[in-house]
């Protein structure tokens, strides 16, 4: 099935059917396997996202990497820039071929987020992708946690012409989390919009079932397959494997935590 070019189609399915999309960020060959190995074994869409530092570390080796993969997976995938800033960056991604694009313009005042938010969703739409704004900061690297003001919600995805909202209801990057689901519950009502939750891989299971019932149709997971990773390696090391048994028990660990993010957002056997 390989990528889907306009992520605006699965985000309307995901919406309409209540199930999110996990998207996973990866920046190397074993992570990215592993997180595609689980959605074929679930028989569910997903998303292969790039951070930024990501693009520092593979650049367009990275980029050509996944999107190699991707052609050959028998699921959707969609192919995604997590916390794009820089407009360049973003204006080079669509040209790679990314099926969405973020800007994250939550540091800026409302006016001037809504604003190049606006013209930044024009060129994503113009390239036939989507694209992801963000109120309110989910902590780790990004600041502080600051809750996304369900008022300014309902404006911005109004005025915005963004296609995806991040709101912060309670998660946080790297760490465990409850969201504030009557909070997610009113921005919900207010946007009739689909919603983004950052810093999903500490999200309470529960949580997640009830959010996705809210219409968030996109969940970020970094830090638990980044953590899988890095238990691999250590398991590697403590039983004195070749570099190739190590790097399929990485893989492995990978593919098992994704697949359980995926059963908990409800996007197993959509495909």
């Amino acid at each position: 099935m390989a990528q889907i070019a306009d992520a605006r189609t699965l985000y309307a399915r995901a919406y309409a059917e209540r199930f999110a999309m996990p998207a996973f960020n990866v920046c190397n060959l074993e992570m990215a396997q592993g997180c595609l190995a689980a959605a074929e074994d679930e028989r569910a869409p997903i998303m292969l996202q790039t951070y930024p530092g990501d693009l520092e570390h593979g650049g367009d080796a990275l980029i050509a990497l996944l999107k190699n993969l991707i052609e050959r997976a028998d699921v959707p995938v969609i192919l995604h820039l997590d916390h794009g800033q820089d407009p360049e960056m973003i204006s080079a991604c669509l040209r790679q071929g990314y099926s969405s694009v973020m800007f994250d313009g939550a540091d800026l005042a409302l006016e001037e987020n809504i604003s190049r938010t606006r013209e930044l969703a024009e060129m994503a739409h113009a390239s036939s992708s989507s694209l992801e704004g963000e109120l309110g900061l989910f902590g780790g690297d990004h600041g502080s946690v600051r809750y996304t003001d369900p008022d300014e919600a309902g404006r911005y995805a109004a005025e915005s012409g963004a296609d995806t909202l991040a709101v912060s209801v309670g998660s946080e990057h790297h760490q465990q989390s409850r969201l504030d689901l009557e909070i997610l519950r009113t921005i919900a009502d207010r946007t009739g919009h689909p919603l983004v939750l950052h810093g999903g891989s500490g999200i309470h299971p529960d949580d997640v079932r009830e959010a996705v019932e809210f219409g968030v149709v996109k969940i970020n997971i970094g830090h638990a397959i980044s953590g899988a990773m890095t238990e691999g390696a250590r398991e590697g090391l403590e039983r004195d494997l070749d570099h190739y048994a190590m790097l399929k028990v990485m893989r492995e660990k990978v593919r098992a935590v994704a697949a359980e993010k995926i059963r908990i957002m409800g996007s197993s056997n959509r495909v």
